[in-house]
């Protein structure tokens, strides 16, 4: 009887454990996907002024600066390095510190994950006499560089003098999750890139692009970059930045 009892036992573990693999298999995929997605919008609509409302005391600024990430390593690096004397020193030392291969490869594909939600943003720029503007933009990546987007404008166009200058910052409209990106430490450049060498990837990630264009305008366009020094992420529950080491 003691025999046939563990066997029970370890029949019933053995398809709890199948039937755990086997859900987690599943709820990747349709039905089941839609099913809980649909059960985190439930939630999202019915908790949002609460997330929202506490979302705002996970930021603090000091000089400008959002440092609600790094204060846990603000007080232990005063406490424990009797060289750093004050915030200043601290958040300089913390700066200087670079993040560990594992760390920085997870926030890297984190934010692919992200970038992968958009294809146009908010870009902003000034003229020389600082007159700001914005405009929106489709944009594409390519490779294995999230932080590096591409776009191209006609060369006759008003922003293509603005963007010479190199005085610009990004912004992401909200998903129907909140989520958005936004940069003003970013390097806008021309790239020797033609049209056609970036064609592939609008295609693929900016349905309807392609049809928009006539055969002309695509052989005018000029490609340009923005490659992000750092971005922030920023959703009903998180806020966090992530610099990309160059």
């Amino acid at each position: 009887m003691m025999g046939i009892v563990k066997i029970n036992i370890l029949v019933a573990i053995v398809m709890f454990l199948l039937s755990l693999a086997i859900f987690q298999k599943l709820i990747k995929h349709r039905p089941l996907k839609n099913i809980v997605q649909r059960h985190h919008r439930q939630l999202d609509k019915r908790y949002t002024d609460a997330l929202s409302a506490s979302n705002r005391w996970l930021q603090f600024y000091y000089h400008q600066r959002e440092i609600s990430q790094i204060i846990p390593q603000i007080l232990y690096y005063l406490e424990a390095n009797p060289a750093l004397e004050t915030i200043d020193d601290a958040i300089a030392y913390i700066d200087n510190q670079t993040a560990s291969s594992e760390t920085y490869q997870n926030n890297l594909n984190a934010f692919r994950n992200y970038v992968k939600q958009f294809n146009t943003i908010l870009l902003s720029t000034a003229d020389e006499q600082g007159q700001p503007s914005s405009r929106q933009i489709s944009f594409v990546t390519l490779n294995d560089a999230p932080n590096i987007w591409y776009f191209g404008t006609d060369p006759e166009a008003p922003k293509v003098s603005e963007l010479d200058l190199g005085r610009a910052a990004i912004y992401t409209l909200p998903t129907s999750e909140g989520l958005r990106i936004t940069s003003n430490r970013l390097k806008v450049y021309r790239t020797q890139y033609s049209f056609s060498d970036v064609a592939a990837a609008y295609q693929a990630q900016v349905p309807g692009y392609m049809e928009s264009l006539s055969k002309a305008e695509k052989e005018r366009e000029i490609i340009f970059a923005i490659e992000l020094e750092s971005a922030r992420i920023d959703s009903r529950l998180q806020n966090k930045e992530i610099t990309f080491i160059k």
